[in-house]
């Protein structure tokens, strides 16, 4: 099943950068940081492709990144945007404006508006999450300041197994952490104390409300790693564990 259903001057836009016409490249840059295999008729080609020939090439040879569906609403109705929406996996209608299809009751992204993540993995319980480390230290490397909040933070085997991931990785020690726990175990100047012996120069501890329940990784203030089960199961296979980045 396709993602997502592209409105009709989207769509258009994505056939002329296809088929190597004359297209707008703002507007297939924004279509390209949400874009998801889409849903498409034979009606939507052959309404562009006013050639028979270039239609059933089309057909015959499938465009990529797309699933051909039957719809039998006419085209660019709101029954026919409704009815593909129903058809599509996500329900997302991305649009060219925000102001698009108004009359439509749906949830629309309009392609002007940040991406809501750029990347998502899933770990199951006793999977191994070296993958998932490496791509995250691959983030920090250049990093200035790096700020985590976790609630569960401030634990021994929690800020150890951090800081060995740190140093294996030979991070700069020179990076500005920003440390937020909501229930220490151990207190703010035992948490920076082993970093600063490790040689951790720049080290901030501060608490957060302890009814604050996501994980974050914040980097630089731009990238955002958002960890669903806490730092503790990155080190830890015990608990299913994913993580989502996106920019801030």
């Amino acid at each position: 099943m396709s993602y997502i259903v592209l409105e009709e001057s989207l769509l258009n836009e994505f056939f002329k950068f296809y088929y190597k016409q004359e297209y707008e490249p703002k507007i297939i840059h924004n279509l390209f940081k949400h874009f998801k295999p889409f849903l498409i008729t034979n009606k939507q080609i052959e309404r562009f492709l006013s050639d028979d020939i270039a239609f059933q090439q089309a057909i015959s040879t499938q465009i990529p990144y797309c699933e051909y569906i039957d719809i039998a609403s006419e085209l660019y109705t709101d029954d026919f945007y409704k009815e593909m929406l129903e058809k599509s996996k996500y329900k997302i209608l991305l649009t060219k404006n925000a102001s698009s299809l108004n009359t439509l009751d749906c949830h629309k992204i309009c392609i002007k508006d940040k991406a809501t993540h750029i990347y998502a993995k899933k770990f199951e319980s006793g999977s191994n999450r070296d993958k998932a480390k490496k791509h995250i230290i691959s983030l920090m490397k250049n990093a200035n300041q790096i700020t985590i909040i976790d609630k569960f933070l401030y634990k021994e085997n929690v800020i150890d197994n951090l800081i060995n991931w740190f140093n294996e990785n030979n991070l700069n020690k020179e990076i500005e952490f920003i440390l937020k726990d909501g229930r220490q175990q151990l207190s703010f100047d035992e948490t920076k104390a082993k970093f600063t012996q490790q040689g951790y120069i720049c080290v901030t501890c501060n608490p957060i409300n302890d009814t604050t329940h996501d994980r974050y990784i914040i980097i630089d203030n731009k990238i955002s790693i958002n960890l669903t089960s806490g730092l503790e199961n990155l080190f830890s296979k015990n608990k299913d564990f994913t993580y989502i980045i996106s920019e801030k």
